[in-house]
C-alpha cells in the first residue's frame, strides 16, 4: 500500500512511527476496568458520560462501568474486525463498520439501530475519528489516497477537507466548528487546522521538525506529536505552528497527546521501554504519571480521551495485563479536592549519605500557612517532624538524610494533614564501585600508575573501605583503600616493574555488594 492509501481504522496512530513516577497534582485517581468479555477491549473516546471503544473489534459503549456495557455494532456489519468506535460527544458516537468488506464511517446516538452510514458516494471506504457540536471527522478514500474529511450527520454532508498540494490527508479532532488531523507534504505528516473547507487548512508543524499530527482539539487548545531532535514528542499548540509546546516528560523517549479537555492534555510517555498514560497540564513538567495508579498486573497503558464535567475528571484508554494477556479498557476518574496534596521525592533510590529532597504540594493556594506531618518508617532515614507550606504558595521542599548502609533497604516516606496520607517508596542502596580507571593508561614497566575508583554515593562518617585485587605479577597494588568521609572516589598509585613485552593487568575494586574491574597495559 502506498503512502497515499487509505491509512486504515489504525490511521489515528499510522501516519508516524511512532523513573521517578509523579502523582496526581489536582486529585489521587481512581481506575474502573471497563472490560467485558474474551478478547481484548479498548476505550478511545469520552463524552457527557459515555465512553465508546471495542471488545474484540466489536463497536461499543460505556456509562461508568463494565455493566453498563452497550453494543454499538450495527445489523449486517461483517468479519474481520467488524466495527469500532472512536470518538463520543454531544450524545453522539463516531467510528466505522465494515460493509462490503470495506470500512463506513459511521454516526450513531446510543444504540446499534442508530447508526448512520456516512460513506460518501465517491468512495467505497472511510472512517470517522472524532465528533463535537455536530460534526463527524474522519478520513476517506478519493482517488487512492485518503482525504480528510467533516461531515454534519450525512453521507451526503460530506466535505473534502484535503488542502491544496497534499498526498493524503486525516482529520481526527474537531471541535468549536474546528476540525484538526494531518497532511502529507514534501513526504511529512504535517499537524493540520482547519475550520470547515479545505482552503482554511492552517500548517502547524513546528519549525525544525521531522513529522507532525494533530489527534484533538478541545476549548482553543490542539494536542498531538511532533518529532524534534529525533524523538517524538506529545505537544501542544493553540492555533498556530509558533504557539508549539513541548510536553514531552523528562526521561520519557517517545510520547504523544491523544486527547484535551478543560486545559489537560492526556496520552502517554515511555518510560524505561514501557508506554504509560499520561496527563498533563500544558507543560512537560507538569506530567502525571497515570499508570502508576493501575494494578501491579499492567505491564502498560494508553490514555486516548479526556472529558471534565466541572466536578470529576475522566480519562480513559486502555491497558496491557499480564495476567489475562489481554489489554482492558480503562477510565481514571478524580474528583477534585481543595485540600489534596501530593508528596514527591527527586530520587527514587539513594546510596551512601546522600540527602533526598521531598516535595510537598498543595492543588491551591491557603490565606495561612498550611501544616503537614512527616515522618518515615526506618531508623536508617531522618524526616523532620512536619513541613509547612506557606501561605499563597503552592509548595514547600524538605530534607531527607540517610545513613550508608551495606545491603538494599526499601523505606516509606509519609506525609499527613487532616484524613489524607501520602506515601513514597525510598530505596537505599549500599555504596559499591561504580568506575574504575588509570592514569596514565598505558605506562611504561618500572613506572607507576595511578587508579580511582568512584562509588555510586557520598561516603558517611568512617569512609568507605573498598578491597583491591590485581591478577598479575608486574604490578603491586593496596589490599585495601578508604574513600573519605564525605567524598565519591579515591585514587592510589600502582606500582610495575619492567617487562620485555605488553602486560595486561586486571584491577578489580569491591564490596560484599558489588565490585567493578579494569585493565591497563604495561609497555616495555
Amino acid at each position: 500500500m502506498s503512502q497515499r492509501n487509505f491509512v486504515g481504522f489504525r490511521g489515528i496512530a499510522g501516519f508516524a512511527a511512532m523513573l521517578a513516577l509523579l502523582t496526581g497534582a489536582t486529585a489521587q485517581w481512581t481506575v474502573v476496568n471497563l472490560h467485558v468479555g474474551e478478547y481484548g477491549s479498548e476505550v478511545r473516546g469520552v463524552g457527557d458520560g459515555q465512553q465508546v471503544g471495542g471488545t474484540g473489534y466489536h463497536a461499543c459503549m460505556w456509562s461508568g462501568t463494565a455493566a453498563s456495557w452497550v453494543s454499538l455494532e450495527p445489523a449486517g456489519a461483517g468479519n474481520p474486525e467488524p466495527s469500532f468506535a472512536n470518538a463520543a460527544s454531544g450524545g453522539q458516537q463516531v467510528g466505522y463498520a465494515r460493509f462490503g468488506g470495506q470500512y463506513h464511517a459511521g454516526l450513531w446516538t446510543g444504540t446499534a439501530a442508530s447508526w448512520v452510514d456516512l460513506n460518501p458516494a465517491v468512495t467505497d471506504r472511510s472512517v470517522a475519528n472524532g465528533v463535537g457540536g455536530g460534526q463527524q471527522v474522519g478520513v476517506a478514500v478519493v482517488n487512492d489516497a485518503g482525504r480528510a474529511s467533516l461531515w454534519s450527520g450525512t453521507a451526503a454532508s460530506w466535505v473534502n477537507l484535503d488542502p491544496l498540494f497534499s498526498e493524503a490527508s486525516e482529520a481526527h479532532g474537531v471541535s468549536g466548528g474546528q476540525q484538526v488531523g494531518v497532511a502529507l507534504l514534501g513526504n511529512l505528516w504535517r499537524a493540520s487546522l482547519w475550520t470547515g473547507t479545505a482552503a482554511s487548512w492552517v500548517n502547524l508543524d513546528p519549525v525544525g521538525s521531522g513529522g507532525s499530527g494533530a489527534h484533538a482539539i478541545g476549548g482553543g487548545q490542539i494536542v498531538g506529536w511532533a518529532s524534534v531532535g529525533g524523538v517524538t514528542s506529545a505537544s501542544l499548540w493553540t492555533g498556530t505552528a509558533a504557539s508549539w509546546v513541548n510536553l514531552n516528560p523528562a526521561g520519557s523517549t517517545e510520547s504523544k497527546a491523544r486527547g484535551v479537555s478543560g486545559g489537560k492534555q492526556v496520552g502517554y510517555a515511555e518510560i524505561g521501554g514501557f508506554k504509560r498514560a499520561s496527563l498533563w497540564s500544558g507543560t512537560a513538567a507538569s506530567w502525571v504519571d497515570l499508570h502508576a495508579f493501575l494494578p501491579a498486573e499492567f505491564e502498560s497503558s494508553y490514555a486516548r480521551g479526556i472529558w471534565i464535567d466541572g466536578v470529576s475528571t475522566y480519562v480513559v484508554g486502555f491497558g496491557y495485563n499480564t495476567t489475562t494477556g489481554r489489554d482492558e479498557a480503562l477510565m481514571w476518574v478524580s474528583v477534585y479536592d481543595p485540600d489534596n496534596f501530593t508528596l514527591t521525592l527527586n530520587k527514587a533510590t539513594v546510596a551512601g549519605q546522600n540527602s533526598v529532597l521531598g516535595t510537598i504540594t498543595v492543588v491551591e493556594t491557603k490565606p495561612s500557612n498550611t501544616v503537614f506531618t512527616t515522618y518515615d518508617n526506618s531508623s536508617l532515614v531522618t524526616t523532620p517532624p512536619s513541613v509547612t507550606v506557606l501561605a499563597g504558595q503552592l509548595s514547600r521542599n524538605f530534607q531527607i538524610t540517610v545513613t550508608a548502609i551495606t545491603s538494599s533497604v526499601v523505606t516509606t516516606i509519609f506525609a499527613k494533614r487532616g484524613t489524607l496520607t501520602r506515601s513514597q517508596t525510598l530505596t537505599l542502596a549500599p555504596l559499591i564501585p561504580t568506575a574504575i580507571s588509570f592514569t596514565p593508561n598505558p605506562v611504561t614497566g618500572g613506572l607507576p600508575t595511578s587508579c580511582r575508583v568512584v562509588i555510586n554515593g557520598v561516603a558517611g562518617p568512617g569512609g568507605r573501605d573498598i578491597a583491591i585485587f590485581d591478577n598479575s605479577p608486574y604490578a603491586t597494588t593496596p589490599s585495601t583503600v578508604t574513600v573519605p568521609a564525605g567524598a565519591t572516589s579515591v585514587t592510589f598509585p600502582i606500582t610495575t616493574i619492567p617487562v620485555t613485552s605488553i602486560k595486561y593487568v586486571t584491577v578489580t575494586a569491591r564490596v560484599t555488594a558489588g565490585e567493578k574491574t579494569g585493565t591497563f597495559r604495561i609497555n616495555p
